[in-house]
């Protein structure tokens, strides 16, 4: 059996696990990139806002020591003297305006790098009163002025109001930095995931350059080079090479089937052809035609036999197969076929013994229980050395009927016996044996069909023993 070659298949699927890496590798810097925007969201909003809270206290320290200055004396005389000098300008910068009831400006100063914030307008009585937190703008300047107010009395309105530069100049300059550090930050996370990236989709990429190894050249002993590193990636490795040994095994058990196959067929069909042969190159005789057709009926029956033996065995596993059971003497049944492997016995030196009740019922589908005392007795003979002797018991325990098949051959080797179920499956002294490797498989699925359990052990004493067990009645 050969596996057809393809030539270009592993360029396509090493552009796919490229096309992979890209994507891991942008969704990894996509995902920094974003994580970092968030954090320097975070710390701007963090550090104007403390900015800004911090210049609203200015604001309003200044306005409650202006308003307490203001309760010692009346108001006019604080505001006459109200000066230039009197405003600390070296410290933080900030503009006073003083208002009557009808919002006209008594006293206003200001920083003078401020005019453009108070058009000559605005000292025409058009700034309205507010309360609380204003902002004031410029289109000249990209800064703005937060500004509170206060009562004097009833008479007269404090303003004050600072600059919001310095909180302008912090925030722009951890943008500035923020956003130098992020481009090398950035590139070192592509290079970075590119690398990791690379790395974990290595035990992919032998993956795929083993199966398109095996897929090119029909090698199915290629396998995959593990590392010492764990994980799933590695799991899935050694999963794949053992998945390969079981398919290499699989493989050669079909190709030693289909060639044990190919023999059984060829005897039965050869012998028709020459029966045939030998019936038309005769004289014309109605007895011999009959004969040759009556010993081609035989072989043909014998073809038939093993085509539905295999195709009992899929239904089973596929879960299809229909039972039609009924009430039958178990016992009865595993004599006959003891009688009928008698003569096969004799023919090899084998004696068969039989040990059970004259009478056992079960609920089985006769014709296929029939098949799997049958194959069991037929494995115990085969395997059996000349001179020695099969003992089959018959039984009922637990609520259960047990068939047990013991032979005098070598045993099983422990490593065959999880895999003698296996359909096709031939142990190493059975590839000489005749058969198709599917009598254990068929007895097991039809068992399991009943019901029931089906089992091997290879006792320290020699020989192998199988023990089928079904409900009883």
């Amino acid at each position: 059996m050969s596996l057809k070659k393809n030539k270009a298949g592993p360029s396509p699927r090493r552009r796919g696990l490229g096309r992979i890496n890209l994507r891991i590798t942008g969704l990894f810097s996509g995902l920094f990139a974003a994580t970092a925007l968030l954090l320097l969201g975070g710390i701007y909003y963090t550090v104007k806002t403390s900015l800004d809270q911090e210049d609203i206290l200015f604001i309003q320290h200044k306005l409650l020591e202006y308003w307490a200055k203001s309760q010692t004396q009346s108001a006019d005389s604080f505001i006459g003297r109200l000066d230039g000098s009197s405003m600390e300008l070296e410290g933080t910068p900030y503009f006073l305006r003083v208002a009557d009831q009808t919002n006209s400006t008594v006293f206003f100063m200001f920083p003078q790098g401020w005019r453009d914030f108070f058009p000559e307008d605005l000292f025409e009585e058009k700034l309205k009163p507010f309360t609380g937190i204003l902002r004031i703008r410029s289109e000249r300047h990209s800064y703005t002025l937060l500004a509170g107010e206060i009562h004097l009395d009833n008479d007269y309105i404090l303003q004050i109001g600072v600059s919001t530069e310095k909180t302008q100049k912090i925030t722009g300059h951890i943008i500035r930095e923020f956003s130098i550090l992020l481009l090398p930050l950035l590139v070192l996370s592509i290079i970075g995931g590119s690398v990791l990236t690379a790395r974990m989709l290595a035990p992919i990429q032998r993956l795929a350059d083993t199966a398109g190894h095996i897929i090119g050249t029909g090698n199915l002993k290629a396998r995959i080079r593990e590392v010492r590193a764990q994980g799933e990636l590695h799991d899935l490795v050694v999963l794949f090479n053992s998945m390969l040994e079981h398919i290499e095994t699989l493989v050669r058990s079909l190709q030693g089937t289909l060639d044990t196959v190919a023999h059984d067929l060829r005897t039965p069909l050869t012998r028709f052809r020459g029966m045939a042969e030998l019936a038309l190159r005769g004289p014309e005789d109605v007895s011999r035609f009959r004969e040759a057709l009556q010993d081609g009926l035989e072989e043909a029956e014998k073809i038939i036999t093993g085509l539905n033996a295999i195709m009992d065995l899929s239904e089973a596993e596929t879960g299809i197969l229909k039972l039609d059971t009924a009430l039958a003497d178990i016992a009865e049944i595993t004599r006959q076929i003891i009688e009928m492997y008698s003569y096969i016995g004799e023919e090899r030196n084998v004696r068969i013994e039989f040990s059970g009740p004259v009478s056992l019922e079960a609920s089985v589908d006769t014709p296929r229980w029939r098949r799997v005392v049958g194959n069991l007795l037929d494995n115990a003979v085969k395997y059996s050395p000349p001179g020695g002797t099969v003992r089959v018991g018959l039984g009922e325990e637990s609520g259960q009927v047990f068939l047990r098949v013991r032979d005098a051959g070598p045993g099983i080797p422990p490593e065959e016996l999880p895999h003698i179920w296996e359909r096709l499956y031939r142990g190493s002294g059975a590839r000489e044996k005749p058969g198709l490797g599917i009598g254990l498989s068929i007895a097991r699925a039809i068992t399991e069909a009943h019901g029931g359990t089906i089992s091997a052990a290879s006792p320290p004493e020699g020989g192998a023993v199988f023990e089928a067990r079904i409900p009883a009645k």
